[in-house]
């Protein structure tokens, strides 16, 4: 389903090169370095401020940036960009100050200025992602981009080496001086931004994928919050933590790069170590030595946590919503204030909370590998979408679909001398269903997209599932994948 807002979407996407997305990435060292260095792991608003002063409104502030960028990414979307150069300038000068011997109110403002600056940008992180980022850019930024970003956070914990704040000053500058020059090559306007989805448009949202997707990100953001919060409880525990991260970020680049394994794939394993890191602190309260091990191990999964944005993209490139974004920014505040409640019916629990966030891993693991096929698919679409974009700029309108699709069919039969596609055997009606199918859609959103009947979709399904040997959209979606994979390699 080569819809013409889609392609044109796919088109405007931005590749951009490893140096800038290291200086976007200062951004999570900005945000999360501040968080660690001024707060406790537990981010509570009033934790271990480095200064001789009190901050009394940190948790409320962080509350109303994070609604004022949720609403300006669905209201206001074209000035997001400038919003943020403005932000970073204004964040750059603030941490400026911080070289000036301040009087203890304009310190304690300047405290504010930065939290209103960087939690109001943390959704807009988020947004350019999903929404402006071609997915390689996306996978390098969440990945090489965040490895660097997070091996840095890791040192200013104070565990590894002590670091005062007078040196911590020209970390910020310096974060901060990379990310505006990242923002100023950011391009601007409305031509760079997506064409959002409209009623006119005739799409239909793929349900399965899109409400699967949800729910990883905010099992994911429950986690990412808790993981911290339970190695924040072991000396040095944060900082191998977040090493564990900067190393498995690195690795899911390499694997990425070098064999073409995308993170989704790696994903599972990660998650499953973390999880079972959960179960090993458990045992360290008996063998104290292990809660070392057990804050590597919960390092894996806390990478899966923070690939947040890039569950957000496979929804764009199927259902360009304004909301996609600030959904995934909703549900991790919904996550951090399901935490707290968490974390205050355990408390004085250890043990039964760390059985808790095993279980959560292994739920995680459990929705993932049901969703990750709808994902990759939805993926994977992006080539044949720029190859009918190629072919319908070259023809006539009069003739431009037939000879599109003509063209397209034959370059897939062609690249697979060995291996027929399992899609080609079926008629074109029968494969646009199995490829909306294998996107996460349902009988009855088929039968919408394609102004069809339900019944006969499901005879469909029947014949599909029959040719193929299949027995569910899962194995549909796999099997489509495997063979996609492979002929790319």
């Amino acid at each position: 389903m080569n819809h013409q807002t889609l392609i044109e979407n796919q088109k405007k996407r931005i590749e951009h090169p490893l140096w800038m997305l290291v200086c976007f990435s200062m951004f999570s060292f900005w945000q999360m370095g501040f968080v660690y260095y001024f707060l406790e792991p537990s981010s509570a608003a009033d934790g271990k401020i480095p200064l001789p002063i009190n901050i009394d409104y940190g948790t409320t502030l962080t509350a109303v940036c994070y609604i004022l960028g949720i609403l300006t990414m669905i209201f206001l979307p074209k000035i997001i960009v400038w919003i943020q150069r403005i932000a970073t300038g204004v964040a750059l000068l603030s941490a400026i100050a911080f070289f000036l011997p301040l009087p203890d109110d304009i310190l304690r403002f300047n405290i504010y200025l930065q939290i209103f600056c960087c939690c109001l940008m943390i959704g807009f992180e988020t947004f350019l992602v999903v929404n402006c980022f071609s997915e390689k850019s996306s996978i390098k930024y969440l990945t090489f981009g965040y490895g660097i970003a997070v091996f840095l956070i890791a040192f200013v914990q104070n565990e590894v080496v002590s670091i005062p704040f007078s040196t911590f000053r020209f970390g910020m500058v310096a974060a901060l001086v990379l990310l505006f020059i990242f923002f100023l090559r950011m391009p601007t306007g409305k031509e760079h931004l997506p064409q959002f989805v409209k009623k006119s448009d005739g799409l239909v949202p793929p349900k399965k994928m899109m409400w699967g997707a949800y729910l990883i990100a905010f099992i994911a953001a429950l986690m990412g919050v808790g993981g911290p919060a339970v190695v924040g409880k072991v000396e040095h525990g944060v900082s191998i933590m977040y090493l564990v991260v900067a190393l498995s970020s690195f690795t899911m680049y390499f694997l990425h790069k070098k064999a073409n394994i995308h993170p989704f794939l790696i994903a599972p394993l990660f998650v499953g170590l973390g999880g079972f890191g959960f179960l090993v602190m458990l045992v360290s309260a008996y063998v104290p030595a292990l809660s070392y091990v057990a804050c590597a191990l919960i390092g894996f999964g806390m990478t899966v946590c923070m690939l947040a944005p890039l569950y957000g993209v496979p929804i764009m490139k199927a259902y360009p919503s304004r909301y996609v974004a600030s959904v995934i920014i909703g549900l991790a505040i919904t996550a951090v204030l399901i935490h707290a409640v968490i974390a205050e019916m355990f408390l004085g629990a250890p043990i039964a909370l760390y059985i808790f966030y095993a279980v959560i891993m292994a739920v995680l693991v459990f929705v993932f590998m049901q969703v990750e096929p709808f994902l990759m698919f939805a993926l994977r679409r992006r080539i044949a979408d720029e190859e009918t974009t190629v072919a319908a700029e070259a023809e006539e309108p009069a003739v431009q679909a037939s000879q599109t699709e003509a063209k397209v069919e034959s370059k897939v039969t062609a690249d697979t001398d060995t291996t027929d596609d399992p899609l080609l055997k079926f008629s074109p009606k029968k494969r646009e269903v199995a490829e909306l199918i294998c996107m996460g859609y349902t009988n009855k959103d088929i039968a919408e997209s394609l102004v069809i009947s339900e019944h006969t979709v499901k005879d469909y399904v029947k014949d599909i599932y029959y040719a193929l040997d299949v027995h569910s959209r899962i194995e549909l979606a796999a099997l489509v994948n495997n063979y996609r994979l492979t002929t790319k390699k």
